[in-house]
């Protein structure tokens, strides 16, 4: 996240950018900071979105071309269209000299790093990879939604929550919601909280039920 925060930060932005990784709820996360910098989901006339395989580049590309309509930018968001995956060469040339007045955002969970479409994206800065956080990131991301709420939680707490909910950062967000909710003006989230509102991943109780049945228990 810390080079899209500088970008806003700055007002300084990247043309294309290529968010790609293994983490889904990053490359959703760091698209909407992006969109919500550069302009309104209302604004028809300068904010476009493709999904899917079905999306023709020269389509894309040929908007992409266009100047915005009374605005700054235009802004694109595309997802999972494949084009970092399979050979696209109107994708690849286009990244090679990108239009000044357009911010072209892909959201990628396959690509192909041999592709001339990555290759010229990466060349040019416009990747950002968005991998899932090790625990201690983890840890570090948790305490600072909930302080952003004004909440303060201890780090065993931070542990209950992930051995309660898992790892998953839907799932996680989810649950920090509620716990917000929860707590209202109390402005601290302890262990009898957690187990008042999250819920257990059941794919974590499998897991701990093989092992029980394992060590038969």
């Amino acid at each position: 996240m810390g080079i899209i925060s500088e970008d806003i930060k700055n007002k300084k932005y990247k043309n294309v950018y290529l968010l790609y990784g293994d983490e889904a709820y990053l490359r959703e996360s760091y698209k909407r900071a992006l969109v919500n910098a550069l302009t309104v989901p209302s604004d028809t006339l300068n904010y476009a979105r493709f999904s899917g395989k079905e999306t023709n580049p020269a389509e894309v590309v040929s908007l992409a071309n266009t100047l915005p309509f009374m605005a700054a930018k235009r802004v694109i968001t595309v997802d999972d269209s494949g084009f970092f995956k399979n050979a696209c060469d109107d994708i690849a040339e286009y990244i090679a000299a990108p239009s000044e007045d357009t911010c072209l955002i892909f959201n990628e969970s396959e690509i192909d790093k041999r592709g001339r479409a990555y290759k010229a994206a990466q060349k040019a800065g416009f990747t950002v990879e968005a991998s899932h956080p090790d625990e201690n990131e983890l840890k570090r991301w948790i305490a600072g939604n909930l302080k952003r709420a004004g909440k303060n939680i201890r780090e065993n707490t931070v542990e209950l929550i992930m051995s309660t909910v898992g790892t998953d950062m839907y799932l996680l967000d989810g649950e920090l919601n509620k716990l917000i909710s929860y707590t209202g003006e109390i402005n601290e989230v302890t262990d009898d909280d957690i187990k008042a509102v999250c819920t257990v991943n059941p794919s974590d109780s499998i897991f701990k039920l093989i092992e029980a049945m394992a060590l038969q228990r």
